[in-house]
């Protein structure tokens, strides 16, 4: 059985192209070193693949793993986030996000939203972009399918059940274009950054001699709203809204 598994795998590389060979090479040395406690290689050799212009839930999230080991909570919460963003309902990334969370000093509670937004936000994030794209195609496959029972039946009841599929795939076609539109502005989203400086005070406008708002500490997650030189406007989970330096976050 080994062996025969062994074939396999040697197999399916050698369909690879070379450089999808090597970066999968490359990912399962890291995973060795990171089972040899070896975080820094691991983590050192995942940012090369990642550079390599190779990504994936799988990558992010035994990058973070790797940097939560090394005690660099930021790294970790940033490549948990971005697992988190590919795979939103990876209950292993889930889990290890609000880990890395726990260990950073500043504790940001939400603002509470309405409950319409929180149901929208959550049927988005059940599929990927590319999920919700098949979803919508095989919505209109079914509304052309129900078209043409509807178009060539000669039975009453069979076509009043045609009509109605169709009726239903047709909306189900829109709601799910729309979630795959609003899923890559998820996948895709560059306004949304984790804070490495280690403490920054937040300005209240983009000037060093402005006036400090609020002090705060690496790990914590903001929203980019504006730039002016080399300063960002942030906002946080709770609504505040400062001014910081652009190299203080890294994008998620």
């Amino acid at each position: 059985m080994r062996r025969a598994a062994a074939v396999l795998v040697v197999s399916v590389l050698c369909v690879l192209p070379a450089r999808t060979q090597e970066a999968a090479l490359m990912f399962e040395q890291a995973n060795q070193l990171y089972r040899s406690n070896d975080y820094q290689k691991a983590a050192a050799l995942y940012e090369q693949v990642l550079k390599n212009g190779y990504e994936g839930t799988a990558l992010y999230y035994n990058l973070g793993n790797a940097y939560f080991k090394l005690q660099n909570i930021p790294a970790a919460i940033l490549n948990y986030e971005r697992a988190h963003r590919l795979s939103p309902h990876d209950d292993d990334v889930s889990y290890n996000l609000r880990l890395a969370n726990l260990r950073i000093v500043d504790r940001i509670e939400p603002v509470p939203e309405l409950f319409i937004i929180s149901w929208w936000r959550a049927f988005v994030n059940f599929f990927s972009s590319t999920g919700w794209a098949t979803f919508s195609i095989a919505a209109l496959w079914c509304v052309a399918a129900g078209t043409a029972v509807l178009m060539t039946s000669r039975w009453l009841l069979l076509q009043r059940i045609a009509l109605f599929a169709a009726m239903v795939a047709f909306v189900l076609s829109i709601a799910g274009f729309t979630a795959t539109y609003q899923r890559l502005r998820v996948e895709r989203d560059t306004q949304t950054a984790i804070l490495f400086a280690a403490s920054v005070s937040v300005k209240s406008a983009p000037d060093e001699q402005s006036t400090d708002l609020f002090v705060l500490h690496e790990g914590v997650k903001v929203e980019y709203l504006d730039s002016v030189g080399d300063w960002r406007k942030i906002r946080l989970l709770d609504g505040k809204v400062g001014w910081i330096h652009s190299g203080a976050a890294q994008v998620i």
